[in-house]
């Protein structure tokens, strides 16, 4: 009995692989996330496009709007605590603005954690930069995120240079700054 339970299961396994590959054959894999909202407007998740002002509230319970950073560029960091590629990326950023006082501003937004995991988060790694709390997934949607880490690096007036779907390095971020900086 349990040899025909198999040779079932193989062939119900190899009937869902032929499905499977009829519909990629018919309809192919995305070669993008798609740039547009049905209103025609772009999503704010695709370069070139402004990334729009939001309010959300600090760790600290404190009001921040995001407005254009004069002479310098943003790294937009959408993150979580149970991701643990999150975590080191976090503290290399931390590191970036402790050895860099010409570093770009660094905004962290949290997505749907509670205040007092993200505060003991932020007290436990040390972080200096400026951190969020998303908890309704409302900016995150906003921003088309759709996994995390999930990075965007925007210019002085907030348009979206670059997008980054999980770690960055800060040498990269470095790195991507002036070439946009070198082109304006």
């Amino acid at each position: 009995m349990s040899v025909i339970r198999k040779l079932i299961q193989v062939a119900v396994a190899l009937l869902c692989l032929g499905a499977a590959a009829a519909i990629l054959r018919d309809n192919g894999l995305p070669t993008s996330a798609p740039g547009m909202r049905e209103s025609g407007q772009r999503r704010a998740g695709t370069i070139g496009s402004a990334a729009p002002s939001f309010t959300l509230q600090t760790h600290g319970l404190e009001s921040f709007t995001l407005r254009p950073a004069p002479g310098g560029a943003t790294v937009l960091n959408f993150w979580a605590t149970w991701c643990q590629p999150c975590r080191a990326e976090m503290a290399q950023l931390q590191a970036l603005v402790e050895s860099n006082p010409d570093s770009p501003r660094i905004i962290a937004v949290n997505l749907g954690e509670t205040f007092a995991s993200v505060r003991e988060w932020v007290e436990d790694l040390g972080l200096t930069y400026t951190v969020l709390l998303d908890p309704q997934l409302s900016v995150a949607s906003l921003y088309g995120v759709r996994g995390l880490p999930t990075t965007l690096l925007l210019d002085a007036q907030l348009m979206v240079k670059q997008i980054y779907y999980g770690p960055v390095s800060p040498a990269e971020l470095l790195r991507r700054i002036d070439d946009f900086a070198n082109r304006s």
